[in-house]
Parts: C-alpha cells; sequence; structure tokens
C-alpha cells in the first residue's frame, strides 16, 4: 500500500531515514508537490534530489507508490495535477479506471477535481466528491498553500502519514 506524508508548513521534513523507509516499502514510483515545485519520477535518486530544494516554511505533500493499479510508469506516480490542484491517494478505489488510468487518476479527473472547480477546495462540493470516492483510502489534496487530507492520518514529529506501513524498514 503506497504511503502520503505530509510535511505541513514550519515543520522540518522527515529524517532521511523515514523517507528511504518510505521508499524502500513503496519502490513503483514517487512524486512530491509545494505551492512551487512538483516533481514525480520512478527513479529514487532523482525524486531524492529534488526534493532537497524543499523549504520548511513551505507545506509539501510526498506520495512513495506501490502499483495496484495500472503500469509502474512516471504517468501513473502522484501527485496527479490539474491546473492548480494537486491529488495524492493511498488506498484502492472500486473505479473503473478511465481511458488506461490509475483508480486514483480517475477519481480526481471524473469526480474530485470537477468539484473543487465548482466550489473550491473548502467546499461542500468537494466534500461531498471526496465522501462519495474515498472508501476506506486516504487522500491529501493542495490547492495553493491549502492542503486537505481526507481520511486516517498519523502523526510524528509534526509531519502526517496515511500509514506506517513502511516503520519496519527503518530497522533494517
Amino acid at each position: 500500500m503506497c504511503v502520503i506524508v505530509y510535511k505541513p508548513k514550519g515543520v522540518r521534513m522527515p529524517s532521511n531515514n523515514i523517507i528511504n523507509a518510505c521508499a524502500r516499502a513503496n519502490r513503483d514510483g514517487f512524486g512530491f508537490c509545494t505551492p512551487t515545485k512538483f516533481f514525480k519520477s520512478t527513479s529514487y535518486e532523482q525524486f531524492k534530489k529534488q526534493l532537497a530544494s524543499v523549504e520548511t516554511d513551505e507545506p509539501c505533500i510526498m506520495h512513495f507508490r506501490l502499483a495496484t493499479h495500472g503500469s509502474v510508469c512516471k504517468s501513473n506516480c502522484h501527485p496527479f495535477k490539474q491546473g492548480d490542484v494537486f491529488f495524492t491517494h493511498n488506498g484502492v478505489l472500486s473505479i473503473i479506471p478511465y481511458k488506461g488510468k490509475t483508480d486514483s487518476e480517475t477519481a480526481f479527473l471524473k469526480y474530485i477535481y470537477p468539484a473543487i472547480m465548482q466550489g473550491g477546495l473548502d467546499s461542500s462540493e468537494c466534500d461531498t466528491a471526496v465522501y462519495n470516492t474515498i472508501e476506506s483510502s486516504r487522500f491529501a489534496i493542495m490547492q495553493g498553500d491549502k492542503v486537505r487530507l481526507y481520511g486516517s492520518f498519523m502523526t510524528n514529529d509534526g509531519c502526517y502519514y496515511s500509514n506506517f506501513r513502511f516503520a519496519h524498514y527503518l530497522y533494517e
């Protein structure tokens, strides 16, 4: 299962040990977004190099992918971007993927992004679209410097994690 890591504005980036553990547990793609940066790749080395440019004073959503739907390729890495909205997903959705896209990208493009465009990230339209698709998954959505987390996230040192499935890699 993928992992989403959200580092709020003003919070230090998780340690290298944690980031490396997330990557070892989820080897199929890596990506992150901030209000000014967006990167995704199947290369962990490239991801780490780009991630080093993220400042403490900006929020950052990171995604470490374990492929459950779709092939292992850059286009299937998260975050997905439409306009100024970024979307990450952890879990499996009972959505039929659209035109070769993953379940995650289909949910974002077909339901969530249109609701955000209609009412905004803080709107009841967005909440309704998310709650109608999320099931037991977790979503992190960023628009500008505003971030919304949906589903159960856990915290450690000020950062939010969609799960701690990577934790046993901390001790290898």
